[in-house]
């Protein structure tokens, strides 16, 4: 019960035996806690050391419990102090290895990750190295089923910001669409690409994530990136895609979003199916014996009615709402 606050299991029996049955001389206390009289000697100088236990003077010299409530409180703020001075030592370490990166060995900067289980617990990894911002680019396949990121949440909910650029099929994958309403709930900033140029995942400018093939078989490989030039043009990479991509939101997620639902004739739904299927304005118009101009027109018009904001969205919203 309390090795978790830093007690030996000794030295937990003994401190159980004198909460439950009062104050003992050592030889009393190490028949009551099952220990030999030396190990009881041990125990005892240990739980005094902790503020736990204190002896009364001789000629009783009675090893006598302090309150549990008193002693677990001072034990885990102990505890916690210490945790603290490690954390904080652990940040100078790391300040210490960003600072000499031309020296560091190759094996240092790149590190191979093998196996289904271990991509998913680097992902992990990833996401618990972030302290202020999380970029993603996200796409099919997955090491797992897709379905509400909870390290992201409580990584949002410590104040991480997460940036995302979905691929159009990301989204296609069942759950994906559930998954991003919870996500944007969170606070999650999305945007939408016609396709990312890789799947990856970046900690601030610590730690990136990304696989070494982009194969449904191969998602059991692939690379964690500390500082380096690498993971600098990963950075780069990921800003260029943000700043290509769309706003993305779920319907009723976004002000945008607050035209009441309609529905189109059949000649826009026609319209919709050839810009999908890659025709220009010009084409698409002279199969529908529309000019160009009213091909602009009316794209214009089924953006304000699902209020996209590009021809991108347009496509997306479309769909959702079944105009296509």
């Amino acid at each position: 019960m309390l090795e978790a606050a830093g007690l030996g299991a000794a030295e937990e029996s003994a401190y159980l035996a004198l909460v439950r049955r009062g104050p003992a001389s050592e030889g009393d206390l190490a028949a009551r806690a099952g220990l030999s009289i030396a190990r009881t000697r041990r125990a005892v100088a240990s739980l005094q050391r902790e503020g736990l236990v204190h002896r009364t003077p001789a000629p009783h010299d009675l090893v006598v419990p302090v309150p549990p409530d008193l002693a677990v409180d001072h034990l885990i703020s102990r505890r916690h102090e210490e945790l603290e001075r490690v954390r904080e030592a652990a940040r100078r370490l790391a300040a210490e290895a960003r600072a000499r990166p031309a020296s560091r060995r190759t094996e240092e900067m790149i590190e191979i990750v093998q196996g289904r289980s271990a991509v998913v617990h680097a992902f992990e990894r990833v996401q618990r190295a972030a302290r202020r911002e999380m970029r993603v680019l996200a796409a099919p396949p997955y090491a797992e089923n897709v379905g509400v990121n909870r390290t992201q949440l409580d990584r949002e909910a410590a104040g991480v910001v997460y940036r995302t650029v979905y691929g159009v099929d990301a989204l296609e994958v069942p759950g994906a669409m559930a998954a991003l309403a919870v996500h944007l709930a969170a606070g999650e900033q999305a945007r939408l690409a016609p396709d990312v140029p890789i799947k990856l995942a970046i900690a601030d400018r610590t730690l990136a994530l990304l696989p070494l093939a982009w194969t449904a078989a191969a998602q059991d490989a692939a690379v964690l990136v500390h500082p380096c030039g690498l993971l600098d043009a990963l950075v780069a990479l990921f800003e260029s895609a943000w700043t290509h991509a769309v706003p993305l939101a779920v319907q009723g997620q976004d002000q945008d979003q607050t035209v009441a639902p309609v529905d189109i004739g059949e000649e826009d739904r026609k319209l919709l199916a050839l810009l999908a299927a890659g025709l220009t304005d010009e084409a698409a118009g002279a199969r529908l014996g529309l000019s160009r101009r009213t091909v602009v027109r009316r794209v214009h018009q089924l953006m304000a009615a699902c209020g996209a904001r590009s021809r991108l969205q347009l496509g997306w919203r479309a769909r959702d709402r079944g105009w296509l």
